[in-house]
């Protein structure tokens, strides 16, 4: 797993047990720099769990990071906040410090709270008060920043691939393995405000235009745009299916209008320009690249983590500056993998055919069975 997030010109990269972050536009070039060491997490600051069916924390031969996000910094106390998700069960947020010259001076471990299960989606609430994370079982909870405390908010019957916040703070909407983008009220999350219905494979990515416009992704190849008091069917529908492959990531750029598409397995991007209709689109292959990971945006820019390389896209001119990322990321990124490969469901086609036959061939067999019983029998007269 690797992802990628930015909040102004700073941008963060995660990939196996490594958090890396650097500056657009610095004047000593794109330099790579530790976020934290986990040697560095105070153990009076990991909570333990408050739910019965997780006694302890889950071991593991090696730290992983499943999901990553950075906090909005409203301007109400201006904290700067990371959080990641790992395979341990295990939601870590820390909070860093820059200088004048805005570079990190500092930063600390400031809560850990433990999930039930894997999670899968992590997105701060408007204040930066709490994280909510989306996990394997289809369960969204509910972290404190500031203790760790845990509530449920929400539960689907399918694994959970994203969470977004309206950019309001008052609606939390989150896609799922199901087909489905649901968008529910926040913090009373019991009032369902939509269903988004529309989608034929799984939903694995949102983007969040404003306070009614949500645009989602996955396995069906199709880029749809809902409104979300009123989801009845997609305001618009982009077909993506020429790319022939599924969408692993969207990312859009408000401020442009354009939203960027990474496909699963695919060294090439798509930029779709939202202000013509139908939507135009234009390809962009990721120079030196085998595979792009993940994409976000910010100010002009979308920035792609591939494989080995770090690439930002200019939006006012469409140039790549492509940057090389040190040995240690280097060598996570070529062998990171998605914690699961395949989001598709196995469903069998015709599967009461396949009932059908598979009970008449074990009627078969059991009469075989009684026939040669009978003949061995021996006879009575």
């Amino acid at each position: 797993m690797s992802f990628i997030t930015a909040f102004g010109d700073r941008v963060f990269v995660a990939s196996g047990d490594l958090i890396r972050t650097f500056r657009i536009g610095d004047d000593e070039g794109m330099t790579f720099q530790p976020l934290i060491s986990w040697s560095e997490l105070n153990p009076e600051r990991i909570q333990k769990p408050s739910f019965e069916a997780e006694k302890d924390l889950k071991a593991v031969d090696k730290r992983v990071i499943l999901c990553l996000a950075h906090s909005n910094m409203i301007a109400a106390h201006g904290r700067r906040l990371v959080a990641v998700g790992t395979n341990e069960k295990q939601i870590h947020v820390f909070e860093y410090f820059i200088d004048n010259n805005y570079k990190i001076v500092k930063a600390e471990h400031i809560v850990t709270s433990v999930v039930p299960k894997a999670p899968t989606a992590i997105v701060f609430d408007r204040e930066d008060a709490y994280v909510v994370v989306g996990d394997r079982s289809g369960d969204v909870h509910r972290f404190s920043v500031l203790n760790g405390s845990a509530i449920e908010m929400a539960g689907a019957i399918s694994m959970i691939l994203d969470v977004a916040f309206s950019p309001d703070g008052k609606r939390l909407l989150m896609a799922d393995r199901d087909e489905k983008v649901r968008a529910m009220r926040y913090p009373s999350t019991y009032v369902i405000d939509a269903y988004c219905l529309g989608h034929t494979e799984y939903v694995k990515t949102l983007a969040i235009q404003d306070n009614d416009t949500v645009w989602s992704s996955g396995g069906d190849k199709n880029l749809h745009m809902w409104s979300i008091t009123n989801c009845s069917k997609p305001r618009r529908t982009i077909d993506l299916s020429e790319w022939e492959a599924p969408v692993r990531k969207i990312s859009i750029n408000v401020a442009h209008k354009k939203i960027a598409v990474l496909f699963e397995k695919k060294d090439k991007m798509i930029v779709v320009d939202l202000e013509t209709d139908p939507a135009a689109t234009q390809s962009v292959t990721i120079l030196n690249e085998s595979e792009c990971l993940d994409v976000t945006s910010t100010g002009h820019y979308f920035i792609v983590l591939g494989r080995s390389t770090i690439t930002v896209i200019n939006l006012l001119t469409m140039l790549q500056a492509t940057f090389p990322i040190d040995d240690e990321l280097n060598a996570v990124l070529s062998a990171t993998k998605d914690a699961v490969d395949n989001l598709f469901k196995n469903v069998t086609h015709n599967n009461q055919l396949e009932y059908e036959k598979r009970k008449a061939e074990k009627f078969e067999q059991i009469e075989q069975k009684r026939r040669r019983l009978n003949n061995q029998e021996p006879s009575t007269s």
